[in-house]
């Protein structure tokens, strides 16, 4: 099984993966990672704006499936994967071509995703609500090489909302999610 996440800044998709990881025993791919490996090997820092950038350069240079192209490469038939950092339309139909591929769009309300980010406090978030909204509507283009989180959102198989209020709570729904998922497509 092969689950993709995709959705808006801060709504836990990481928080979703990592529990996956330690306690469903998934292995973790992330399209971020490769970009982070490229950044690495060009001595250039690894900000969310080189990020960005270096990924729509990449898209525009080899396909806007290149990420999903990479990671599909290191994962074999006989293993659950959960593969994170999902930003763009052409990566899901690159990543659909494996039948035991999944796309679940995590979401919160904007205001919950907002004060996560202020305690995660990492370099170069938005200080306010207004830059916060804004950073997000530059990431949802909706054509190009760039980022495309709306149009990914809407190819979403499903819509997993995490509004929940502690750690336990998630995991449950994760659970009750991952049991419907495996009566569709069996883990490995």
């Amino acid at each position: 099984m092969i689950i993709g996440l995709t959705g808006s800044y801060c709504s836990g998709k990481d928080t979703v993966a990592e529990y996956l990881v330690s306690k469903k025993k998934f292995f973790h791919l992330s399209l971020s990672d490769e970009l982070r490996k490229i950044l690495k090997s060009n001595n250039i820092e690894t900000s969310r704006e080189n990020l960005i950038r270096i990924g729509t350069e990449l898209r525009e240079k080899e396909g806007n499936g290149i990420l999903a192209k990479m990671v599909l490469k290191e994962i074999p038939e006989n293993r659950n994967y959960i593969i994170t950092s999902i930003r763009h339309p052409a990566e899901i139909e690159t990543l659909k071509t494996r039948d035991d591929f999944t796309l679940i769009n995590v979401d919160a309300p904007a205001n919950t995703r907002f004060e996560r980010m202020k305690k995660r406090n990492r370099p170069g978030d938005p200080e306010t609500f207004e830059k916060f909204i804004e950073m997000e509507k530059r990431e949802s283009n909706d054509k190009g090489s760039g980022q495309q989180l709306q149009k990914c959102r809407e190819l979403a198989q499903i819509n997993f909302i995490n509004d929940t209020n502690g750690l336990k709570e998630l995991y449950t729904k994760i659970d009750s999610l991952l049991q419907r998922l495996n009566k569709e497509k069996p883990l490995q």
